[in-house]
């Protein structure tokens, strides 16, 4: 795996008031601990620090070039503290973990999924990943970068797990039978989605008779035509009207 360089030095001070200045010059507070090793306050530079969150390199081995460590001052990422809003631009605290190039060290490996399984391409299946990350161990220098999964040839019903997973010189943490990848059928609320949309695609308003006709879709049974008038309103029409002259005689 490479190795990133990281611009880190000591931190000189401490508390609130001190590490929020630290932010707004370009610095985020971050700790620097290991096996056998004193735990370090030091600071990193925040534009390089986005730039390698940017490149998705935060499992990379990194070196933070730190001059009283002699050129052994290489880590990886164990925690970055962000702002809930403004997750990609201001960072709270970093957490760095050393790392000795002959010693094993555990780390999440993230999981690459390769190709369209059978079962979603001819059976209208569903693909399903449920582990993104892999826990593994191994010397810094046989880090992957990824771990690809291909499930070109799943079926309905089949799955992948992780003993069926293989990386050299790299030792899987992960329970054996865990399943990083599964074709199954498509569940009843996904098949009741599709519904509903091709219910709605070919609706028609219910606003009449007239509404229906215009469609070119029959007016329901019982239904007026257009222009037609009701029982109610014929009667009134077939009534005659009375004459005025003959209410005036009729009072009289």
């Amino acid at each position: 795996m490479e190795i990133v360089k990281l611009k880190a030095r000591a931190r000189t001070g401490t508390g609130k008031k001190y590490t929020g200045k630290l932010r707004r010059s370009g610095w985020v507070p971050a700790a620097y601990y290991g096996h056998n090793r004193q735990t370090k306050n030091i600071e990193v530079n925040s534009r390089e620090l986005a730039n390698l969150v940017r490149a998705k390199q935060t499992m990379h081995l990194i070196d933070l070039e730190l001059p009283e460590e002699n050129g052994d001052s290489i880590a990886v990422i164990k925690e970055i503290q962000r702002d809930c809003i403004k997750t990609t631009t201001l960072f709270f605290h970093v957490d760095f973990q050393h790392v000795a190039m002959n010693e094993t060290i555990s780390v999440n490996c993230p999981v690459q999924i390769l190709g369209i399984p059978l079962g979603v391409r001819e059976a209208n299946g569903v693909l399903q990943n449920p582990m993104k990350v892999l826990l593994i161990e191994c010397l810094p220098a046989d880090i992957p970068e990824k771990i690809t999964v291909d499930v070109t040839e799943l079926k309905i019903g089949g799955s992948v797990h992780v003993r069926d997973i293989s990386v050299p010189k790299v030792v899987l943490k992960d329970p054996p039978e865990a399943v990083i990848a599964a074709c199954t059928h498509a569940t009843e609320e996904e098949v009741k989605v599709e519904e509903v949309a091709v219910t709605a695609e070919g609706a028609v308003p219910a606003e009449g008779g007239a509404a229906a006709a215009a469609a070119g879709t029959p007016a329901a049974p019982g239904a007026a035509p257009e222009g037609a008038k009701t029982d109610g309103a014929a009667k009134k029409e077939a009534a005659p009207k009375k004459d005025a002259s003959s209410k005036k005689a009729a009072k009289k």
